[in-house]
């Protein structure tokens, strides 16, 4: 009998010793011999190694890492030598201009000639100018293609996105720049027309200290401006070189985080006080313009321009400049002024028909001014310029009145100082 009992016990035992190796699980001996903790057996898959895409885009992340480090051998490992006097440009440009902020997108695009093409999209903020997660950040887009080499890859061709894209080409994109850097402002000009950078710094400045007080009515403080100084080749070539023959400087807002100006240097102006009006117009379109979500400014344009004008004359008031002339001209030729809200420009508008929209435009702000104080007209000019608010309501929040009231009343001002 007790035989018996040992022999069921030893199957049982075993029929248990194999139904427990059979699920994964050991025993281990706890060091007293009479009782095991059981273990999970686990299996470690061999990690796959970096697709293509993925070892390019990793030496992507480390190169725009090293830009903002301002690590310049980083910057230049992944690049070919044929492109690397093209990508030290870009390094030092960037780098002068006070880079702080990168953010990169990549995607595969079809390969050549078993080569890797990439499209690669950059977006960017300089001197910590706040960057917006949601979008709306400036940036670049190019092509670039990848040639295997050494186990690893190199950027062997640089294009353009194919893509639209208002703010290319940029500056700093092609060739170095020469620099001039103040407290507030950076001026870059071609190596060739460095002489007329210390100039510009010292007017620049001065503007400079106008603008921050107006930036600070709009919400718009500015870490820091820029200023492009450009030849003729630079003014058909940067941002487009779309601008119209009778420009002399333009702003152009890097997405809604700030904004570059470009001044033409062949059209510069001897005085310097006529160039500082002219900087600090376009100053001023940075912190009145830096963060619009207005997708419809053409027909503001009277204010967008107006502003500028007023900012941009100051200390003078608007009859004392050259636009209470010109403004009296205008209606001598042209018949008595209606309403301050000119309508757009076109391609076609006289030379006449631009002056009217910024000296009325400038006489319209005057007015806001003189009746209602600088900082309900800067709310004013934020509401419709930058949010894109209609005139009545956005007059209405900001003056406490119809625009009609407004509109009444100033050309009524206009007139009786013109």
């Amino acid at each position: 009998m007790g035989d018996g009992r040992n022999s069921r016990l030893g199957a049982v035992l075993l029929v248990a010793l194999v139904a427990v190796a059979s699920a994964g699980i050991v025993l281990w001996p706890t060091g007293d011999g009479d009782t095991a903790v059981a273990a999970r057996r686990v299996t470690i898959e061999p990690k796959a190694p970096p697709t293509p895409l993925e070892q390019v885009e990793a030496l992507l992340e480390a190169q725009v890492d090293a830009l903002v480090k301002g690590d310049e051998k980083g910057w230049l490992a992944p690049v070919d030598t044929k492109l690397q006097q093209r990508y030290r440009a870009i390094f030092r440009n960037l780098r002068a201009l006070e880079i702080s902020y990168t953010k990169l997108t990549i995607e595969q695009l079809p390969p050549t000639a078993g080569w890797m093409n990439v499209g690669f999209q950059l977006d960017y903020c300089f001197s910590t100018q706040l960057c917006r997660d949601g979008g709306g950040n400036p940036n670049v887009g190019y092509k670039l293609t990848w040639k295997p080499r050494g186990g690893s890859y190199v950027i062997t061709g640089m294009a353009g996105s194919g893509k639209e894209n208002y703010l290319q080409p940029a500056p700093w994109e092609y060739t170095q720049l020469a620099f001039a850097t103040g407290r507030r402002v950076i001026v870059a000009a071609p190596p060739a027309q460095r002489k007329h950078l210390n100039r510009v710094l010292q007017v620049a400045e001065k503007a400079a200290a106008v603008a921050d007080r107006y930036a600070g009515y709009t919400g718009n403080p500015q870490a820091r401006y820029r200023v492009y100084l450009a030849d003729n080749k630079s003014w058909n070539s940067w941002y487009g070189g779309k601008y119209p023959a009778w420009s002399v400087a333009y702003q152009l807002p890097l997405g809604r985080v700030g904004g570059d100006v470009v001044v033409r240097i062949s059209e510069m102006p001897s005085s310097n006080k006529e160039l500082t009006t002219i900087i600090q117009h376009e100053l001023a379109h940075v912190v009145t313009r830096a963060s619009s979500t207005n997708y419809d400014e053409e027909k503001d344009l009277w204010l967008i321009e107006g502003i500028a004008e007023y900012i941009g004359f100051l200390p003078a008031k608007p009859g004392a400049t050259y636009n209470k002339d010109l403004l009296s001209y205008s209606f001598g030729q042209r018949g008595d002024l209606k309403t301050v809200v000119v309508k757009p420009l076109t391609a076609k508008s006289d030379d006449l028909t631009v002056a009217t929209l910024y000296a009325t435009g400038h006489f319209a702000a005057g007015c806001m001014a003189a009746k209602y104080g600088d900082k309900k007209l800067l709310d004013f000019v934020d509401r419709v310029v930058q949010l894109g608010e209609e005139l009545d309501p956005a007059s209405r929040a900001a003056f406490g009145t119809p625009f009609k009231n407004v509109d009444k009343a100033c050309v009524s001002w206009i007139k009786q100082r013109t």
